[in-house]
């Protein structure tokens, strides 16, 4: 497995570890602001209605220019500010409105992140090692979610998108360590 691919799957790591606190909790904390159920999944149809028009409009974008590196730091940057705007959230529409940053942040930086893992595959391991990263996010997902749930059992949402940010940044560091090998690969 070439270096860049280790690199890619340790700084993802902590993004994944970031987002998936939240996951098992989302519905939990949607219900705290607004009680109404329908707006669960109406923010969530939001959210990926959103995606798919952002990587729709991402796409004239990235097939002109090679920022692979770039749009995957800002997709980091726009999740984790959307993660702080959880803190500040007091209404439904509030919610709303972070799910359209997160939108934004997640069509920047998955695709990003699969093109630069794609240009790094070795040609003879491509299943191997695609199979590499679903077996280490599945790790990753599992231990997440269960340590999100006690962080907010034990300190509240609050800490839990405090911590979310700062998985974010330091994936968002690691991207930038590592730019100069991502830039030019893209």
């Amino acid at each position: 497995m070439k270096l860049e691919i280790k690199q890619l799957l340790f700084l993802n790591s902590f993004f994944a570890f970031g987002i998936n606190l939240f996951a098992p909790l989302y519905a939990i904390y949607v219900q705290h602001i607004d009680s109404s159920i329908i707006h669960v999944g109406a923010i969530w149809t939001v959210y990926i209605f959103s995606v798919g028009i952002f990587a729709l409009l991402f796409t004239k974008v990235k097939n002109r220019s090679s920022y692979s590196g770039l749009f995957l730091i800002l997709g980091f940057l726009f999740r984790a500010i959307g993660w702080l705007g959880y803190i500040f959230a007091t209404s439904i529409w509030h919610l709303y409105l972070i799910q359209l940053l997160l939108a934004a942040g997640e069509a920047f930086g998955t695709p990003a992140y699969n093109h630069l893992y794609s240009s790094f595959l070795d040609k003879m391991q491509h299943g191997s090692e695609w199979n590499i990263s679903t077996s280490i996010n599945s790790f990753i997902v599992g231990t997440a979610s269960f340590v999100g749930v006690v962080i907010v059992d034990k300190f509240g949402f609050p800490a839990l998108f405090g911590c979310m940010i700062v998985l974010s940044f330091v994936s968002t560091l690691l991207a930038l360590r590592y730019k100069k090998i991502f830039w030019q690969s893209s």
